[in-house]
């Protein structure tokens, strides 16, 4: 019984790992961008300022390695079955995962090479007494608006998921254990270790 629900989980949702770095990424990446938007409006000499970009880097730093771990164990893992969607809609959801990466990576590049080309270490070891500005490097003004455009996918990554959830169900449960099946007995396994809907 217990080899049973167990091949069942693995074909309907994604490995623990995953469901772990999923959920880390995320609040990571909302945080992240609270602060910066926070951080900006807020005096160059304030002790907030500081903190918040502090935490900014040091967060910043942590959602690229764990990125990186993501996509080793997106390789390595098991999948889920693939969701019986249009082709050209299993594009489109492939298409706005891989920019979704594309995104993260540059994101932390940009802010990599903000910080290398301005005074911006110093400020965070304390040796200025105030921000600096960074608005005319371009690596910072790229960075802005790829917060932008990691914001912008981010929602249509979710609204694309709330969507097929709606549409069809089995969406959510992939990713995310709350909303994983509670009862094991809708369905069997057959000989070759399929569910039979």
């Amino acid at each position: 019984m217990n080899a049973t629900l167990k091949v069942t989980r693995e074909k309907e949702t994604w490995s623990t790992p995953m469901m772990v770095l999923h959920g880390l990424t995320a609040l990571i990446i909302v945080g992240l961008a609270a602060a910066g938007f926070v951080m900006t409006d807020l005096r160059g000499d304030s002790a907030l300022r500081l903190l918040l970009s502090r935490s900014h880097t040091i967060f910043g730093a942590t959602l690229m390695l764990l990125t990186v771990a993501r996509l080793i164990v997106r390789f390595r893992s098991t999948k889920p079955a693939a969701l019986p969607l249009p082709t050209l809609h299993r594009r489109g959801v492939a298409a706005v995962h891989a920019l979704l990466y594309i995104s993260i990576f540059a994101l932390g590049a940009s802010g990599f090479i903000t910080g290398a080309r301005s005074a911006w270490p110093d400020y965070l070891g304390g040796a200025l007494a105030s921000s600096p500005q960074l608005e005319q490097l371009w690596s910072r003004q790229a960075h802005e608006v790829l917060v932008f455009s990691l914001l912008t996918l981010v929602v249509l990554h979710v609204g694309g998921v709330l969507i097929q959830e709606l549409r069809a169900g089995g969406t959510l449960k992939r990713m995310i254990p709350l909303f994983g099946p509670k009862a094991r007995g809708r369905g069997s396994i057959d000989a070759e270790g399929t569910s039979a809907r």
